[in-house]
């Protein structure tokens, strides 16, 4: 009994020291970017630039999306020789290892899936854990980046207004958005768009409710147009998820005594004020979306599945009938709707199983579902140390909730295999290295880092 105590102890602070990046060097890293700074100071700025744009860009229509990082790539690989200690340690973070690892068994589970064309396509997707590495020189940035962020959700909701508007009556710009009845995406797919805005929900909400001045109200501006973004979506798991998250952030607020009940009511009745005005603006659309969902639950309960509800229902019994014949390996990346289909032609279902841990699950199996655990462990590990820490003020939380907010999302959408949404979590993880160089204007981490030293 003491050595299996011994063992299980021994297991959880090796699970640690991966999760906290222990096994970083931290003066090599600290040194690099001294290194980098001397000998490149103009590049430095350039990185910045070219980090920022495609942070920005990231929220375009999907093309756009495509080759946001393309000139940040190719400036990275311009200036490896001044870059290159830096970019060991970028890349070696633990969401980086990680994904790699998945990655990897994704692509030995193509061995026994139906559809390996599509599993190349879902392991391609894993491509935007990269932005860990590349973004890292310029990781002390780190609010600058944020922000950047920000600006992109705002030039994602102009696809929005211009959507809502019909193009003001221009041809051209009414032809690159989406056009779904009863339903405002914009550039994004209405389901896509959804899972964005909860996330990027995130990213405003501690300024909202947890920060103070100018800061607080540029936050509670951003949050309540996010949230008219949802609404707007006509997404109902994004309107649920967005409610949820709310509800994380409260519960942060409070436990981090940054948050009063006096402030928490205010807040409160701004925020339903104007959303319950939007929804009155919107009230048409969202009726249809309520209508449509009441009665698809009632055809459900009749044994109907022929409906946007029921075809989810059945896609999620598909993914569990799948990982109950296959628990351990899955039927391999890409083999979701090949293997449901072979069980019943006609059952309709989509190429993914529409919930991220039920697409993993039957396509990776157990396996899969714990190194899809490993990723969002040691991302939400990184976001929890850095806000635990208060290094960079109340704006720390916002990658973490920004995360929380994707895993709320992914109840109703995959995620890791949509290129949006696969993209905002690759650029989130990037946010949240497990360990940064020492600035000045970061106090040190934790016991283990300065012993490191």
């Amino acid at each position: 009994m003491p050595d299996s105590a011994a063992s299980a102890g021994f297991l959880m602070r090796l699970a640690r020291g991966f999760f906290d990046g222990h096994y970083v060097d931290r003066s090599a890293c600290d040194a690099a970017f001294a290194r980098m700074h001397r000998r490149d100071a103009i590049g430095d700025r350039l990185h910045l630039v070219f980090a920022c744009l495609g942070l920005v860009c990231l929220f375009g229509p999907v093309t756009l999306t495509e080759i946001a990082f393309g000139p940040l790539l190719v400036f990275f690989l311009v200036r490896v020789i001044n870059t290159f200690p830096v970019w060991i340690h970028g890349f070696g973070q633990p969401a980086a290892l990680s994904a790699i690892a998945l990655s990897l068994w994704m692509m030995l589970s193509l061995q026994w899936s139906g559809d390996v064309a599509l599993g190349w396509g879902e392991i391609a997707e894993l491509r935007w854990f990269v932005l860990v590495g590349l973004i890292f020189p310029v990781i002390e940035k780190r609010n600058q980046l944020i922000a950047a962020m920000c600006v992109g959700v705002a030039f994602g909701q102009v696809g929005q207004l211009i959507d809502a508007f019909d193009g003001f009556g221009i041809d051209w710009l009414a032809s690159i958005v989406e056009n779904h009845p009863s339903r405002i995406g914009g550039w994004w797919h209405p389901v896509v768009g959804g899972s964005i805005l909860v996330s990027t929900l995130g990213l405003a909400l501690p300024s909202a409710m947890l920060g103070s001045g100018r800061s607080r109200t540029i936050g509670l501006v951003g949050a309540l147009c996010v949230m008219i973004g949802i609404l707007a979506t006509g997404t109902r798991g994004a309107w649920l998820a967005s409610a949820v998250l709310i509800l994380v952030c409260v519960v942060f607020g409070l436990i981090s005594k940054r948050i009063r009940w006096k402030h928490l009511l205010v807040l409160g009745v701004i925020g339903a004020t104007i959303v319950l005005a939007s929804g009155l603006v919107m009230r048409q659309s969202m009726s249809i979306r309520i209508g449509q969902a009441q009665q698809e639950i009632a055809q459900i309960l009749d044994g109907d599945y022929d409906s946007t509800i029921g075809l989810r229902v059945k896609m999620a019994q598909g993914a569990i009938d799948a990982t109950r014949a296959h628990p351990i390996k899955g039927v391999g990346a890409g083999g979701y709707q090949h293997w449901v289909d072979g069980r019943d032609s006609e059952s309709g279902v989509h190429a993914h199983a529409h919930m991220s841990l039920l697409q993993v699950s039957s396509t990776l199996g157990l396996i899969g579902v714990g190194l899809w655990s490993v990723v969002l462990v040691a991302i939400l590990r990184s976001a929890w140390r850095l806000w635990d820490r208060g290094a960079d003020g109340i704006i720390t939380l916002a990658p973490m909730l920004g995360i929380i907010g994707l895993m709320l999302a992914s109840l109703t959408d995959s995620v890791q295999i949509n290129t949006q949404t696969a993209a905002l979590l690759g650029a989130l993880a990037a946010l949240c290295p497990a360990y940064h160089p020492q600035h000045p204007q970061y106090p040190q981490s934790d016991p283990q880092d300065a012993s490191d030293k």
